[in-house]
Formats: structure tokens, sequence, C-alpha cells
């Protein structure tokens, strides 16, 4: 198996009794980051694991809640269509819908890149699994991450190569916090959502990836889009437009003017993330970026920042990044979650592994259509109540844009702080949070 593989690669030195269940046991998202008896599936701390099969009926009994009920019984109106993908081990066979008050439930949104700064994790440190975390993260990735983020330099931390693990680690790190502090939060969680790289925190949460493969997908992911940001310039820039503006049309004129003026054979310039109503990230080549700053203002834009990313990510100038997460996702192992988990790419609820496997993989080169899964998630009759949506890990952009795209559930929002800059961190930031 792909985690047998995985865990020779990484049998450097044991590791805690929490992070050795995490990997591979339960799944249930209430048990994924607290330690599991011996006798789990893939315990390490069991010389002798038996080979069991989880049938429907184990799922169902994994996943009672606090209320007796099963953790599946979604909010009847929270998930829209499902995906694409082969029917024969799709979620909906495994779970029975039934109405449940939205109000006694919860939403889990993870961030991205884009969303780390010097000092984040710093408040978590004191409380359960977290150091442990960090430490397992360390034999995996191959240098000291946790204090990268505690003490940067920011310069180091902003890349690509070793941002995302960043987020990723922070984000699960920041469950532990809110576990402590709000057990039933996590015990009420019905669906989780992540912003680019922050899907494999919410996908590690709902147990559909065990830990330690997760992080060797991110590890993996995150090299191949360093080395693709390095191979033709190109950035992304966060744009904000009035009603009328049209984006598209922007795109295309960008392109058309780089291969007049520049004599490009190919040039790319597209959307790359839905944030909310007029406001998107564009990525492309350098100079097709330097033509909407320049001429942006008549195509209606009101603004136009660059974002601090290396590279344009979720455009087809990461199709070699494609490839290295194809390849890295065939690798590890992959089951349905027990929760709903909404994909990046298309907002439905994510039904089989070979489903997951294909949409984390479109995903590095697919816009991010963040505004069009917040509709997919919070859209009801008038006169229905909101869930309680949590902020997990670092920053609080997801917040921010989340009033934007439907203020009323974003008075049932709260921030799990990872740090001080949390703390005092309240305006909107459109990043590419990749």
């Amino acid at each position: 198996m792909a985690s047998s593989v995985l865990r020779r690669r990484y049998s450097k030195s044991p590791c805690c009794s929490m992070v050795s269940s995490l990997l591979n046991c339960s799944r249930s998202p209430t048990a994924l980051l607290t330690a599991l008896p011996p006798h789990c599936k893939f315990s390490q701390d069991s010389k002798d694991p038996p080979t069991t099969t989880t049938t429907t009926e184990d799922t169902a009994k994994l996943s009672l809640n606090l209320e007796g009920k099963t953790i599946q019984e979604l909010l009847d109106d929270a998930v829209t269509e499902k995906s694409e993908g082969p029917k024969e081990k799709d979620l909906t066979e495994q779970k029975k819908r039934v109405k449940k008050d939205p109000r006694k439930s919860t939403v889990f949104l993870f961030p991205g890149q884009g969303a780390q700064f010097v000092g984040m994790a710093r408040s978590l440190l004191d409380y359960p699994h977290v150091e442990d975390i960090f430490t397992r993260a360390r034999d995996i990735l191959g240098y000291d991450i946790l204090q990268l983020c505690l003490n940067g330099p920011q310069e180091e931390l902003n890349k690509t190569v070793h941002c995302q693990p960043a987020v990723f680690l922070t984000s699960l790190a920041a469950v532990e916090r809110l576990r402590e502090d709000n057990p039933l939060a996590v015990e009420t969680c019905v669906a989780a959502a992540g912003f680019s790289v922050g899907e494999y925190a919410a996908l590690v949460f709902s147990g559909a990836i065990s830990f330690e493969e997760a992080l060797y997908v991110v590890k993996e992911r995150a090299a191949a889009m360093q080395r693709a940001s390095e191979e033709v310039p190109s950035g992304m820039l966060s744009v904000l437009g009035r009603p009328q503006t049209r984006f598209p049309q922007l795109c295309h004129d960008a392109r058309i003017y780089c291969k007049e003026v520049h004599n490009m054979e190919d040039p790319v310039c597209n959307i790359a993330n839905y944030l909310y109503p007029q406001a998107r990230v564009i990525g492309g080549n350098k100079e097709c970026l330097a033509y909407i700053r320049k001429y942006g203002k008549e195509y209606g834009l009101v603004r136009m920042k660059p974002v601090p990313v290396s590279g344009a990510f979720h455009t087809s100038l990461m199709e070699s990044a494609q490839d290295a997460t194809h390849k890295a996702l065939q690798e590890v192992d992959i089951e349905v979650p027990v929760i709903n988990v909404h994909s990046n790419v298309d907002t439905a609820s994510y039904q089989n592994p070979q489903q997951m496997r294909r949409l984390l993989t479109k995903q590095v080169t697919s816009p991010v259509k963040w505004e069009q899964l917040m509709h997919t998630l919070y859209e009801r009759p008038q006169g229905r109540g909101f869930p309680d949506t949590f902020e997990v890990g670092p920053g609080s952009q997801l917040g921010a844009v989340l009033s934007r795209c439907n203020m009323k559930a974003r008075q049932e929002y709260h921030k799990v702080s990872c740090g001080e800059e949390d703390d005092n961190t309240h305006n909107v930031q459109a990043t590419a949070n990749d």
C-alpha cells in the first residue's frame, strides 16, 4: 500500500502516539488529531496491527457526535449537487440526509498561501499535540518549519516551498486549539472548505487523507509550484472592478498586446481566483500584468495590487506542477470524507477517491472559485439560520471575503487565532491564498 511506502520513507525516528495515530486512523474528524488506542487499524504503537476493512456500519459508528447523531447528517441546504465521478463509492450511499438546525452546526474554512506571517503558531504551542505535529513535520520536510513560522525571516516564509506546508500545519494546529477551547464546535462540524492548499487541511480534518500523506503531497506540490514559477517570469495581480467590468475581455486584450508588442508566442493571462463580487486575482506573464496595470482603469478597474507570490498560480503556467501533484496523489491512500469537503474547482462536495485525485490535480491550473463556493455553502431560503463558521488557520482573509459574499453568514463567523497578528488584523486582504 502507498501508506506503508510512505511510512518507511519517514521512519527515521519514532513519532509520538498522537501523530502516529493521526496519520492513518479512525476517520471521524473529531478523532483525527487525538491520540488513538494501540488497536487502531494503522497505529504504529501496535506490534501486529490487524488487517480489517471499514464497513459502512463502522463508519456510521465512528461518526457519532455528542448529540448521538452522525456528523454525516449534513445541513439539508448546505450542500448542492454532486461533482461528476464514479457512483459506486458515492458519499450519498453512506449517509442518510435529514433536516438539521444549522444553528447547531459548524463549518470550517481553511486558509491558503498569503495568510502566513512570522510568529504564527506561537500562541498554539501550549495546546495539546501541537508541538508533536511540528516535530513529525520536521522529519517529513527535512527542516525545522516551526522555527521558520515563529522567527522567519519573512522572505523565507513567503517562499512557496515553505509557505504552503507552514500554512497547512498551522491550520491543523489551530484545530487543536479549537478542540481544547470549544470541543462542541469540532464535534458538530458538518462541512469544510479550504482555499487552494487549504483543501488539504480540510481533507485531513475530514478523514479523507492521513496527516503524513497529505503533508507529503503538499511538500511535493509546493516544490513543483516553486520550480514552475522560476521557469517563466510571471505573477499575480489582485484587482477590484465595477459591475460592468469585463474581466475576460481585459485578459484577452492583454494576451493580444503581448503577442503583438512583445512577440510572445503563447502568453498567459487568466482569472486565477474569484474572491467576491467584482474582486478577482489575475495570473499570467509579467508582460500581461504590466498591460493591466497600465490600462486597467480604462476597463473599469478601481484597484490593482500585485500579490506577493512567486508565480502565476492556478493558470496553465503551472502545468509542470500539475503533473507532479498528480504523481504524488497516486502514491497516497484517499478515502471518502466523513463530512462534506467542497472542491475549489467546481464548488461541489467530494464523493469518491478517484474524483478527489482528479479535481485536486486539476486545481493546480484551474481558478479557485471561492466566491461561488461561498454561495454553495451558505445560500438558503429566507429566514433559515446559518451555521457557526470558523476560520481555522493563520490570517483572517476568508472571514473578510465572506462578509463581501454573505453578510448574514458573516455574523456567525469566528476566528481561531494563531498569533498576535491574527489578534490585531481585521482588514480585508485580497491575496492569491494559494
